[in-house]
């Protein structure tokens, strides 16, 4: 008689964890979830920024920033401009011919600025940037910033010495374009001919005379 085979044996179920009692709602959860409802309502209820309005503005004063760029390339002054016109210009002949890119994020850009590469104008920038007030309003700020000289610290070594003049300022959706101009206008002509004159003591001596004292500071100064 043919022998049977031992059946296998088997194991025995992992028994599962029991699961931890479900906590009671106190008056915290409550209370938090509500709390987190009505913070969530706020949020999207509050007027948002005008990204159309904010896209147009962009586009006016990157054409303008490269507009003075070029003029000042034709007398051999190198000036950058930031964003870099790479990323939101398409040139047909570099650089005066040249479109928008439609793909570029004009509502997206915080800072716009051109900065002068000119030996002894190491740290002159023309800058407009938007910040938020105390209130939570945004505004557009212009200044124009310059190196005061350098000065050695024991601790930190060479620091540039920074200073800036305030051209302009306003609630981004109150901005007129016409001032803006017309302070860029004053602004552009002075520098320009103190780039003429190789010194840049009559054009600093304008900014001081005729504009709000903005922002000190000190940053590194690389030495070779």
């Amino acid at each position: 008689m043919p022998r049977r085979a031992k059946a296998k044996a088997v194991p025995s179920p992992i028994p599962e964890a029991t699961p931890e009692p479900a906590l009671a709602e106190d008056d915290f959860v409550a209370s938090l979830k509500l709390d987190l409802a009505k913070a969530q309502r706020t949020v999207t209820e509050r007027p948002g920024e005008d990204f159309a309005h904010r896209t147009q503005l962009n586009r006016r004063l990157l054409q303008d920033l490269w507009e003075v760029h070029n003029q000042f390339e034709e007398m051999s002054v190198h000036l950058t401009v930031e964003p870099s016109q790479t990323l939101f210009a398409t040139f047909a002949e570099y650089p005066t011919k040249w479109t928008f890119r439609d793909t570029f994020d004009f509502a997206a850009v915080k800072t716009l600025e051109l900065k002068d590469r000119t030996p002894g104008w190491l740290g002159s920038t023309l800058r407009f940037w938007y910040y938020k007030t105390p209130e939570g309003k945004s505004h557009l700020r212009g200044i124009f910033e310059w190196c005061e000289g350098e000065s050695y610290h024991r601790y930190s070594g060479w620091m540039r010495m920074m200073a800036q003049a305030v051209l302009y300022d306003s609630a981004d959706d109150a901005v007129s374009l016409k001032e803006v101009h017309q302070t860029l206008r004053d602004v552009v002509v002075k520098w320009y001919a103190a780039h003429i004159d190789r010194t840049p003591d009559q054009f600093v001596g304008h900014l001081r005379e005729k504009y709000p004292k903005g922002a000190n500071y000190a940053v590194e100064s690389y030495r070779a």
